[in-house]
């Protein structure tokens, strides 16, 4: 994150108030600023713990030798990286269950279902065993 860049987590009143003095003093200040609003459904912690999990999968699944074709080409293969494990494996598995269309959507609780699902499925047919982090998994449950 750079210096001019802020997050704020506004879930109380006195970080409502530090929030909206910050927007007010930006303001007075001439500086243009945009502003982002995004509903916190799960901590950066939790999402960069998804995205490692991700990433850990398809170094599995690369080792075992198993690649993606290429939609051009039957004969065209390329490797899984973290963006191909959440968008064609993890997602469908979202979509199923929850019927959401994104994971960012997803409560903590169904986060961790379709995790297990996912790790389910790649264990009896891949014979890929990639956990998702227990820690993080004890604190979606929480």
């Amino acid at each position: 994150m750079t210096d001019s860049a802020h997050r704020w987590i506004v879930d109380n009143k006195n970080k409502l108030k530090f929030f909206t003095s910050f927007v007010k003093k930006q303001y007075e200040e001439g500086k243009h600023v945009m502003y982002s609003i995004k509903d916190s459904t799960r901590s950066d912690r939790q999402n960069n713990a998804m995205h490692l999990w991700f990433r850990q999968i398809a170094i599995e699944l690369n080792d075992a030798g198993c690649w993606v074709r290429h939609p051009f080409s039957d004969n065209f293969e390329i490797p899984f990286t973290e963006v191909l494990v959440k968008e064609m494996l993890y997602k469908p598995i979202v979509k199923a269950m929850f019927d959401k269309e994104t994971t960012t959507n997803l409560t903590p609780a169904e986060l961790s279902e379709a995790s297990e699902v996912l790790v389910r499925w790649l264990s009896e047919n891949k014979q890929i065993y990639v956990p998702f982090p227990q820690q993080i998994k004890d604190e979606l449950k929480a």
